[in-house]
């Protein structure tokens, strides 16, 4: 039995050597202090905001803040409990964070919080509960309200939008979306709302659909398919272009650099400067005045090997 315990013992120590050797080799520890996947990203003062997420085979509660002038990495304190597949939008003054799951795989978070960060005493606190449990969704911030966008609750997929007046206290339920999805990516610009990709159970884990959404009027309208359905991407508008860009596909096995762009004005795709490297998870935000988008984390490896491959470093992408 002592044999056994120690070939046991020794046998993880060394694939924990090797996975340490690895991800040195593979660069998947720079950066962040603790690198991880799953994850959503705000801006505020010039700032890219990440809380939670799947850290190296744990669920995580920390938050860190990149300047995005410095390109420096700092602490924003902690969620009051550990979650990923988190939404993060802010306003002016904050920033949020909603929904999400508490264990591996998918554990939803019961409590259903919508929590606030201050700036100013580094704290998360929890200021309203959620319509219900729900993770994998997306969340925005419009003329002082916010949006969720999405997601699943209890292995459902939904089409809901709900709509929190942050200075009522109040949830309205908004027209839903004609595709239910989990796992897209929104774009904002204007009172123009674009949900892309993401995977359903009805149309499988690559949906290529884009929906647009306007924020004023409450209707949905279609738009042209995604030339690669991909699920965990990112998103971004820019001069009249929509650009979708990383990702994975769960069918092919596949962690995704593309970049696919959408010009809004012609509804033609051509093809954009792809991610240096390929993620998939990960969390982004726009890079004050550069024409690019900041892109942190994610997972290097698609599915369950996202446990053992989540990265910290940030990479540029090019927007044209």
């Amino acid at each position: 039995m002592r044999k056994f315990f120690l070939a046991t013992a020794l046998f993880i120590l060394i694939v924990a050597s090797g996975l340490t050797l690895l991800r040195m080799a593979m660069g998947w520890n720079d950066g962040m202090r603790e690198t991880r996947s799953e994850i959503h990203a705000t801006s505020l003062d010039d700032k890219l905001y990440v809380a939670g997420g799947i850290g190296l085979f744990r669920v995580l509660d920390s938050c860190e803040v990149l300047d995005l002038t410095t390109r420096d990495w700092a602490s924003c304190g902690h969620l009051p409990r550990p979650l990923h597949h988190v939404a993060m939008a802010a306003d002016d003054d904050h920033v949020y964070a909603s929904g999400g799951y508490v264990a591996l795989p998918f554990q939803a978070d019961l409590e259903a919080g919508l929590f606030r960060f201050d700036t100013r005493t580094q704290d998360w606190f929890e200021i309203s509960k959620l319509p219900h449990p729900i993770g994998q969704h997306a969340m925005l911030h419009f003329d002082g309200s916010l949006y969720i966008v999405g997601g699943q609750n209890d292995g459902q997929d939904l089409n809901t939008l709900w709509r929190y007046d942050i200075s009522k206290d109040s949830w309205s339920a908004m027209e839903p979306m004609p595709t239910a999805r989990h796992s897209h990516a929104i774009a904002v610009a204007g009172n123009q709302l674009y949900v892309t990709g993401g995977r359903s159970a009805a149309l499988g884990t690559e949906i290529t659909r884009i929906e647009v959404y306007d924020l004023m009027e409450n209707i949905w309208e279609r738009l042209p398919d995604m030339p690669i359905g991909r699920g965990g991407h990112g998103a971004v508008v820019h001069q009249n272009r929509l650009h979708i860009f990383g990702g994975e596909s769960l069918r092919e096995g596949m962690v995704l650099s593309n970049h696919d762009i959408l010009d809004l004005i012609t509804n033609k795709w051509t093809v954009g400067t792809p991610l240096k490297r390929p993620r998939h998870g990960f969390a982004f935000a726009n890079t004050g005045g550069s024409g690019g988008v900041t892109v942190v984390g994610g997972g290097a490896r698609p599915g369950m090997e996202t446990i053992y491959s989540v990265t910290g470093d940030a990479q540029l992408v090019e927007l044209k």
